[in-house]
């Protein structure tokens, strides 16, 4: 015999399951019922009272549902006719979810959203929207208008050649678009590029973009000049940053380039003769082949040690084949290990192209409980890092292969 508590998640179980099938075919006559599992005449002999106090829980919980149907039967038993509950029956979905308040808030607001995405210029595709529904219907109240107004804008205005910025849509700005992206172009029938981001810290590239007929803004990348000579040909200049083409178009014929994670580090780079340094570039590391002096020099990589330090340092080699890594092997690891914090954040695996040393590394990362540990480049102290800097900056050939 089932209670109707049990019954009230089987209810919720086939809401869950079904109720974009609703939405999307207009469903709203469709029939439900719910076997209670009634029991037999002889199960009511066995065990009168308890019959008799499942019939009472479901009497009690039917007053105070209208909506619900009791379908009964009569019983035949030992002890005399016993009439007894076989299903809930509910005629109409809006029945259904009158069972739980969370169901009907949740239809009603899927019903609406549904009907105004159905109003967009041009309809929407069913099929496209279905992946994205319940993340839609979750939006809050100025999320979804955010996304309507996006809808109608993009379609008066497929290739504006403008920046995210610029776009006339109140609300709307570049952490939003890069956060929901995906249903602004499930609105438009788009379907976005497989690489595409969804996230709502990372910058649009120009290929998430383009579905959008938006551009881009230019690239900037942070160098510091660590030869004195190629500082006097910039006035004097230690540190740069510009837009990627000037950038490229910088008077330099480096021996190495150090790439550095972050602006603290690099800081600590020293001076050292025909030696760039390029920093910050956190997973822009694509403009590492559009930079032409980098041709010929030999290549260092210094970053965190944590897990996404060792995958951004994976994906600038892919870059840079020949790139070497600093300061991130299991040695230093271990030496300072006391300065690790505990890693919470996702990070992505790496490419299968770190050295042993640096898998070392990256294994050296797990602790024996199964967290992760963090070292920022920042926490290494000052002296140690500047004498295995210049140390290595020193070796003229240093080794190139990985």
């Amino acid at each position: 015999m089932r209670n109707p508590d049990l019954v009230l998640d089987q209810v919720r179980v086939r809401y869950r399951e079904n109720w974009r099938d609703w939405l999307l075919h207009d469903d709203d006559d469709a029939n439900f019922s719910f076997p209670l599992a009634a029991p037999s005449a002889d199960a009511i002999a066995r065990d009168y009272d308890a019959v008799g106090q499942w019939l009472r829980a479901w009497r009690t919980w039917s007053e105070a549902q209208p909506v619900a149907r009791l379908r009964t039967v009569t019983r035949h038993t030992v002890v005399g006719t016993q009439e007894v509950f076989t299903h809930l029956d509910l005629p109409t979905i809006d029945d259904l979810v009158a069972l739980d308040h969370g169901l009907a808030d949740h239809w009603l607001r899927a019903k609406t959203r549904w009907k105004r995405l159905n109003a967009l210029p041009g309809g929407v595709a069913t099929e496209r929207l279905r992946p994205h529904l319940q993340q839609i219907v979750d939006l809050d109240g100025a999320d979804f208008e955010i996304l309507l107004r996006s809808a109608v804008w993009f379609t008066e205005h497929p290739r504006s050649g403008l920046t995210i910025r610029q776009v006339p849509v109140l609300g709307m700005h570049t952490k939003w678009l890069a956060r929901n992206r995906r249903l602004v172009l499930a609105c438009l029938n788009i379907t976005p590029s497989p690489d595409g981001a969804d996230q709502p810290h990372e910058e649009l590239e120009q290929h998430d973009l383009d579905p959008l007929g938006l551009k881009a803004l230019p690239v900037h990348v942070d160098v510091i000049l660590a030869d004195p000579a190629d500082r006097a040909l910039v006035g004097g200049l230690r540190h740069l940053r510009a837009p990627l083409p000037e950038v490229n178009a910088l008077p330099l014929r480096p021996e190495k380039v150090m790439i550095v994670e972050n602006k603290e580090s690099a800081y600590l780079v020293p001076d050292q003769p025909r030696t760039v340094v390029i920093h910050s570039l956190g997973n822009h590391l694509s403009v590492l082949n559009e930079i032409d002096w980098l041709q010929g020099a030999r290549h260092l990589y210094w970053g965190d040690l944590d897990r996404a330090g060792m995958t951004l340092l994976s994906r600038a080699r892919a870059q840079l084949p020949r790139l070497m890594s600093v300061l991130m092997d299991p040695a230093t690891l271990g030496e300072h290990q006391a300065l690790a914090i505990e890693d919470e954040t996702r990070a992505d695996p790496p490419e299968s192209n770190l050295t042993d040393i640096e898998t070392a590394a990256l294994t050296g990362l797990t602790t024996e409980h199964g967290t992760y540990l963090r070292l920022e480049q920042e926490r290494l102290p000052s002296p140690f890092v500047l004498h295995q800097l210049t140390r290595t900056l020193e070796v003229h050939g240093f080794d190139r292969g990985r």
